[in-house]
C-alpha cells in the first residue's frame, strides 16, 4: 500500500503542476463552452477516509432526491468497494488501486478513460486539499466540477465551476451538504440551508440474521452468551494521521474495560480492530486483566463489523472510520477526539456523546495545513499529551449517561 505522506507530496508537486495546465486550457476554452445545470450522470469523488464516505452519505441522499433523473457515479480507493455496496447509494463505481505506484497509475488511467466514455456531466470533489480528483475529473472530461475553496491556489477558482466554501464551525456532515445546496438552489447565502441539511440525514442499515448470528457466535467463543450486555471499545486511529496524537495510553483504555465489567457485571467487553492491528489490540485487551475482555481484530469483515455493532450497548472509539460505521445502525457511541475537534467529526445518533481535552490543547491537525504539520513540527514527532488529560471517569461519565438513556422509540412510548 502506497504510504499517504508520499502520495500527498506527489499530489502537491504533480498534482499542482497539472491542475495550473487544466486551469489554463480550460480559461482558453471558455468562450466555446455551453454551460448546463441539468446534470444526467453526476460523479462524487472521495478517498480518504471510510468514515468520511459515512459522512458523505447525506450528500448522496441529497444528490438522489434533488437530481431524480440523474444516475450517481461514485469514484474512490479499492479499499472502499465494499462500503459502498453496502451502502446502495450509488449507481456505478470506479477503483483507485494504491497498493503500488505501477498499479496507481494504471487504474488512474484506466479511470480516467471509463469517465470519458461514462459522460459524466459533473463532478463533485468531496477532498478539501488534495489536487488529485480535479486532475482525474480533468482527465476524465468532465466538463463541470464543484468542490471547495479552500486554499488560496490560483487555479482553484479557474478549475471550480461551483466553489463551495469549507466552513470549520459546522460538522463535516453539513461542509459536504453545503455543495449540493449550492448545485441545487444556487444561493451563495446559504438562506435555506438549514432547513435543507435537516432533511438528510445518515442511512439506516439492518444487519442479516445470518450476520448477527455469526457474530453472536464468535462472541460466544470468548465467553459472552447471548444475554450479555455488549461494550465494545475501538482503540486504533488511522495511522498517517499523528496516531500518537489521537491515542490514550493502552492501560487507561483497560481502566475503561474494567470499570464497565465491574458497574454491569452481565457485561463483555471487545476490543476490535483490523488484522494488521492485531498485535496491538490484544495488547490494550490484556491490560483490563479480566477474562470477559477480548480482542477481535481481524476476526470480522465490514459487514459483521456492522452486525455487531447493531448489537452492542455502547461503542467507545477513537476518531476513526468505525465510530462513524457503527452510525449507520444507531449505536449507542461515545467518540474520543484526542487531536481535532468534534465539531467536525462528532458521532451523529440518537444517543451519541463526545470527549475532548481543552480546544487549545489538543495537537490539532487541519485542513488548513494539510493534516500533516502540528505547532510546526510533523505530526510524527507530536505526542498524546492533550490526550492524557482525559480522564478514565470523564469518559465512564459519558458512557453512565448513554448506557442509562432509553433508545427514542423507547421515550415515545413512555
Amino acid at each position: 500500500m502506497l504510504e499517504v505522506k508520499l502520495m500527498r507530496r506527489v499530489d502537491h508537486v504533480v498534482g499542482n503542476a497539472l491542475c495550473s495546465a487544466f486551469a489554463v486550457g480550460k480559461r482558453l476554452a471558455r468562450p466555446f463552452r455551453r454551460t448546463s445545470t441539468t446534470y444526467k450522470k453526476i460523479c462524487v469523488m472521495k478517498f480518504f477516509g471510510m468514515g468520511s464516505i459515512v459522512v458523505a452519505t447525506p450528500s448522496l441522499r441529497a444528490l438522489r432526491d434533488q437530481f431524480p433523473g440523474a444516475e450517481i457515479h461514485f469514484v474512490t480507493f479499492k479499499q472502499n468497494a465494499q462500503l459502498l455496496e453496502i451502502l446502495g447509494l450509488t449507481d456505478k463505481h470506479y477503483f483507485i488501486d494504491n497498493s503500488s505506484p505501477a498499479a496507481f497509475v494504471k487504474s488512474t488511467l484506466k479511470v480516467a478513460r471509463d469517465l470519458r466514455r461514462a459522460g459524466c456531466d459533473l463532478v463533485i470533489d468531496l477532498e478539501f486539499y488534495a489536487k488529485f480528483p480535479l486532475v482525474l475529473a480533468s482527465l476524465g472530461n468532465v466538463p463541470k466540477k464543484a468542490g471547495f475553496y479552500l486554499n488560496p491556489e490560483p487555479w482553484r477558482r479557474e478549475l471550480l465551476d461551483v466553489p463551495g466554501w469549507y466552513n470549520h464551525y459546522f460538522h463535516t456532515k453539513d461542509i459536504f451538504l453545503s455543495l449540493v445546496y449550492l448545485l441545487a438552489k444556487d444561493d451563495y447565502y446559504y438562506l435555506d440551508f438549514e432547513q435543507f441539511s435537516a432533511k438528510y440525514q445518515y442511512p439506516q442499515i439492518t444487519p442479516t440474521d445470518a450476520q448477527v448470528k455469526s457474530v453472536r457466535a464468535k462472541l460466544q467463543a470468548h465467553g459472552a452468551s447471548a444475554g450479555s450486555r455488549i461494550f465494545v471499545i475501538n482503540p486504533n486511529t488511522s495511522p498517517e494521521l499523528a496516531p500518537e496524537a489521537r491515542k490514550w495510553p493502552a492501560e487507561r483504555y483497560g481502566d475503561l474495560a474494567r470499570q464497565l465489567l465491574a458497574e454491569y457485571p452481565d457485561a463483555h467487553v471487545a476490543f476490535i480492530g483490523t488484522k494488521s492491528e492485531q498485535a496491538y489490540v490484544d495488547a490494550v485487551a490484556a491490560t483490563a486483566r479480566d477474562k470477559r475482555a477480548f480482542g477481535m481484530a481481524g476476526e470480522l469483515d465490514l459487514r459483521e463489523l456492522l452486525a455487531l455493532f447493531s448489537i452492542t450497548d455502547l461503542l467507545v472509539s477513537n476518531d476513526s472510520g468505525p465510530m462513524h460505521l457503527a452510525c449507520l445502525v444507531n449505536t449507542p457511541v461515545v467518540g474520543l477526539f484526542f487531536a481535532d475537534t468534534p465539531t467536525l467529526f462528532a458521532p451523529i445518533g440518537e444517543r451519541t456523546a463526545s470527549v475532548a481535552p481543552s480546544l487549545y490543547s489538543m495537537p490539532l491537525f487541519t485542513v488548513y495545513n494539510g493534516k500533516d504539520v502540528v505547532m510546526g513540527r510533523s505530526t510524527d514527532v507530536v505526542r498524546n499529551v492533550a490526550a492524557c488529560t482525559v480522564s478514565v471517569e470523564t469518559v465512564m461519565d459519558r458512557a453512565r449517561s448513554i448506557v442509562a438513556s432509553p433508545p427514542r422509540a423507547a421515550l415515545s412510548i413512555n
